[in-house]
């Protein structure tokens, strides 16, 4: 059993994020490369079966648990054919990512009770 210590200390499985690691398990091509925020497609919240492009914020909340770390592919003006208004930046699932979305269940188990006993 994980002490309550170690237990406080584990992000919480929200239901955005849990619709993030069902995200990973239907395309899993994402988890082998660095990625674009839209690249990954999440239920909208009006509609499960309508399939909508994650944003930035979102993969923060994610980046917050550990599960996806920001990864920059260039600065401006660094050998690319083109200007840029700042570092092109991506997504990479981490270690402790690829963890969580293979221990991540099928069903959303309900949303979590912060600081209760």
């Amino acid at each position: 059993m994980i002490e309550r210590e170690r237990l406080e200390e584990l992000p919480h499985l929200t239901e955005i994020r849990w619709h993030c690691l069902q995200a990973f398990k239907r395309q899993p091509a994402l988890m082998r490369r660095p990625f674009l925020a839209k690249e990954l497609t999440l239920p909208a919240r009006w509609d499960d079966a309508v399939l909508r492009p994650a944003t930035g914020p979102t993969l923060s909340g994610l980046e917050k648990a550990g599960w996806v770390r920001r990864q920059i592919w260039g600065e401006p003006g660094t050998g690319m054919p083109f200007r840029t208004g700042g570092p092109i930046s991506a997504w990479e699932v981490t270690d402790a990512g690829r963890k969580a979305i293979e221990m991540c269940p099928d069903t959303f188990p309900g949303v979590p009770v912060y600081g209760g006993r």
